[in-house]
């Protein structure tokens, strides 16, 4: 919270919609150069393990959207019961009814607050899957102790025909490691990229990022 808008904070709480209405055109221009250029991929709402599927949740859901309605909006849940057995479906319908990417996700699994690795793909234009690591601290501990984890080849590779039928469906997938510690994010997504045969550009043949009336940046 910005340190201008601190009290009205702690007057009103995070419920008032002229607050609400402050914090997000801040943050809309901030990140307003990133879209102007092209190089925005999209908004991700992170919702808590908290958000539990109903009424109130669609409604939060649907208000998210539209504070965003001109913006790529994708949605990341932390409850399983989001994608459990006969309410997936439903879950899919309603992110793409609000043309919303539903993020897929990786952690570990035979926890109470594990995610399934589902994939659906519920907005034409982009696909996510985020790699949390598969720490059997997830959802517990601290910070680092959550994302503590070193992917091995077999684990990336099991993978490889989801990310394959998510690119087949959407016009853009994007992979992305957050299992932070360290460098396990960076050599992780190497790996990645190795097995799905990609190559990345050098730096130098990458196109400059340029804003208007300003100097071009690389």
């Amino acid at each position: 919270m910005p340190a201008d808008l601190r009290p009205a904070h702690a007057r009103a709480g995070a419920r008032d919609p002229g607050l609400l209405d402050e914090v997000w055109a801040r943050y809309a221009e901030a990140v307003g150069p990133l879209r102007a250029s092209g190089r925005l991929g999209t908004l991700l709402f992170q919702y808590p393990p908290s958000l539990l599927p109903g009424p109130e949740a669609e409604r939060s859901l649907r208000a998210a959207r539209e504070r965003a309605r001109d913006w790529p909006f994708a949605v990341e849940f932390r409850h399983p019961s989001w994608w459990a057995d006969g309410r997936a479906s439903a879950t899919a319908a309603l992110l793409a009814d609000l043309d919303a990417t539903a993020v897929a996700v990786d952690t570990a699994q035979g926890l109470p607050t594990s995610m399934p690795a589902v994939t659906p793909v519920t907005a034409p234009d982009l696909a996510v899957v985020r790699f949390h690591g598969r720490s059997e601290h997830w959802g517990t501990g601290s910070r680092e102790a959550r994302f503590r984890h070193e992917y091995a080849e077999d684990e990336l590779a099991a993978w490889l025909p989801r990310v394959h039928a998510l690119a087949s469906r959407a016009r853009e997938t994007h992979v992305l490691f957050n299992n932070c510690c360290a460098d396990a994010a960076v050599r992780a997504a190497g790996l990645m990229q190795r097995l799905l045969g990609l190559r990345l550009p050098h730096p130098a043949e990458r196109p400059a990022l340029s804003f208007p009336d300003q100097p071009a940046l690389l």
